[in-house]
């Protein structure tokens, strides 16, 4: 997944469960109804047909998380009503027994269950709201169907084959990369496939093109005609091409893009944390505002999304396949699928010529910039393995900042051992070669691995920087490149800032993460709760219009600040700074012949 939080202008199978589940012997094939013609109630009207089920089957699940999320997300919150009945039409008793189980007394005779399913974008239910990207909406426009949203399965009976049916609006337009079958249904081998196959239906717009012979789908919602697929399209050519060229074969024959664009006061509205993406083998789901300025993040999201067709898919531990849906419980190389294939989004684009080196070290910068707004006392694998406690769940953004410096210096360092013959990606494609889609690594080898793939001095670098806290050495290994390191001086851009690094708390408030000198002489301390700015509360509605109020006064002019701080509230007044740019590279005036070697194989794919 890859994740934009709106607030600052800042993606699949990463939680995993050590359960076992074994594979069904029953022949039972499980038909699924999705009836979505009356949409104006907001229900997801869903018929599961089945025969031959035994006691062993007599509970439905609805999964508490999906792979990517990183979150709980417990779907049965969504459930309206369940019925199932028999052959005959007889109701047998169903039991709810947990928040996404229903527990159906006499199984043996079940014929169907018959429930509806609140969409998710604009529920009641408003703790632990689920992502858009994860999520599930019914428009009179537009369909947003993650299938696990709304589907469920019988215990025991996850890995086997199921059909479903979408009954929608004759007129409209459906984009999946499910396998279309007769009679309008569509098939998976099993549920985690039906899982990992979004459905986006409505006025869509669609292109499509074919790189190294994946065939490549674009699926686009709009309100209006300023995005449209063929723009999307000729958006992504280069991406898709470069990404081609860094993978060199064909992992999978199709993939789809589907896209759902919304206006920005109903994305408000709806009260999202973010925008942004949700990866799956064939296909990504996007969800965005429908605004200027987001061109060069979808850009970027469309490669990262992309990218993943490398790993998870082709590359993940023995712990992904079969996904535990009902008991979150996470691998400990979140980094590798997320912090790994987001350098890769970005490094494609250098070697593919889309952005030049210059803008690639801004990259860097920002990222480090940002990585300074998260906690330095967790590790990556620390990270990985608690994403879903309480403690650290929002601190997974951070995957695409630290997590992909790391993957970046990962990458000099192979080079640098190698002789510039070969880098991470070499390793990487190295690795898939070995493993592939249906042989997984080992979760508790998977570093050893690595370092018996490529040199002793490896190991080092993954005890300091993936398994412990130790500062990334940037500035040492930039410098075998050829580039100098400036801390921070002051930025072109004349708008005045507060001065405070603010992220998200794990309660997902806004949150000083840093203060400087200023604010620490008005009383502001790391890990105040942001209340108020100007006299307004400050929240997902707010929060544009205030700071772009701010943006509009001037260097020394003060701002009214209302933080809260335990059960107390603290007003302070700060006096508003020139803006400073942070974490800068350039490059040095006179590079010596092994810097000029390392950057030019750096530059390029090997």
């Amino acid at each position: 997944m890859k994740k934009l939080s709106l607030l600052i202008s800042v993606f699949y199978l990463a939680g995993c469960s050590t359960s076992t589940i074994t594979k069904s012997t029953s022949s039972t094939q499980i038909v699924y109804n999705v009836d979505v013609t009356d949409y104006e109630d907001d229900l997801f009207h869903i018929t599961v047909f089945t025969d031959g089920l035994t006691e062993e089957n007599n509970v439905y699940n609805l999964p508490a998380t999906v792979p990517g999320t990183y979150s709980n997300l417990n779907f049965g919150r969504f459930v309206k009503s369940f019925k199932a009945y028999d052959k005959a039409g007889n109701e047998l008793q169903t039991e709810k027994i947990s928040t996404n189980q229903w527990k159906i007394n006499n199984a043996d005779k079940l014929a169907k269950l018959v429930y509806d399913a609140e969409d998710t974008f604009d529920s009641d239910i408003k703790d632990d709201k689920v992502m858009p990207m994860a999520g599930t909406s019914i428009s009179d426009n537009f369909i947003v169907l993650n299938t696990f949203g709304v589907l469920g399965y019988f215990e025991g009976l996850q890995t086997n084959p199921v059909k479903v049916k979408i009954d929608y609006n004759s007129d409209w337009t459906i984009g999946t990369s499910l396998t279309a079958g007769q009679n309008g249904y569509y098939t998976a081998e099993n549920y985690d496939q039906l899982a990992d196959s979004p459905v986006l239906i409505g006025n869509l717009s669609i292109a499509s093109t074919t790189v190294n012979d994946i065939k490549v789908g674009v699926y686009v919602y709009s309100p209006d005609t300023t995005v449209n697929a063929d723009k999307i399209m000729a958006a992504a050519d280069k991406i898709l091409q470069s990404s081609a060229a860094f993978i060199g074969y064909s992992p999978v024959t199709h993939y789809n893009f589907l896209m759902c664009f919304l206006g920005v006061e109903e994305f408000q509205n709806n009260n999202f944390m973010g925008a942004g993406a949700l990866e799956h083998s064939y296909s990504s789901l996007f969800v965005f505002p429908l605004m200027g300025g987001a061109s060069k993040e979808i850009k970027d999201d469309l490669a990262h999304e992309f990218l993943h067709i490398l790993t998870p898919l082709n590359l993940h531990s023995e712990i992904i396949q079969p996904f535990n849906f009902e008991v979150p419980t996470s691998s400990e190389h979140i980094w590798l699928y997320e912090g790994v294939t987001e350098w890769a989004s970005d490094i494609i684009q250098l070697r593919g010529g889309l952005i030049d080196a210059d803008e690639y070290m801004d990259r860097i910068s920002k990222k480090l910039s940002i990585n300074d707004r998260f906690r330095q006392d967790i590790s990556l694998v620390e990270l990985s393995r608690g994403v879903y406690s309480e403690a650290v769940t929002m601190q997974f953004l951070n995957f695409y900042n630290k997590g992909a410096i790391t993957a970046a210096l990962l990458d000099i360092k192979l080079l640098e051992l190698s002789n510039g013959t070969r880098g991470l990606r070499e390793v990487f494609l190295e690795l898939i070669a070995k493993y592939g889609k249906n042989k997984p690594f080992s979760e508790k080898e998977f570093f050893d691995i690595f370092v018996d793939n490529t040199y002793p001095e490896i190991q080092q670098f993954i005890n300091d920087y993936i398994k412990s806290t130790k500062p990334l050495p940037y500035i040492e290994y930039l410098a075998k490149l050829g580039y100098n390191y400036i801390a921070e001086r002051p930025s072109e851009d004349s708008r005045p800032v507060l001065g405070l690094q603010i992220g998200m708390n794990d309660k997902q408030e806004l949150t000083l993460m840093d203060v400087d000198e200023e604010g620490r002489k008005s009383g502001l301390q790391a890990g105040d709760v942001l209340f108020k700015v100007i006299g307004e509360e400050v929240n997902m509605q707010t929060a544009r219009r205030i700071f772009g109020q701010i943006s509009a006064m001037n260097v020394g002019d003060t701002v009214e600040v209302v933080v809260k701080r335990g059960d107390q509230e603290v007003a302070t007044k700060i006096p508003l700074q020139q803006r400073m740019n942070k974490h800068l590279f350039e490059e040095m005036d006179q590079l010596t012949e092994q810097q000029k070697l390392l950057r030019d194989v750096w530059k390029r794919n090997l």
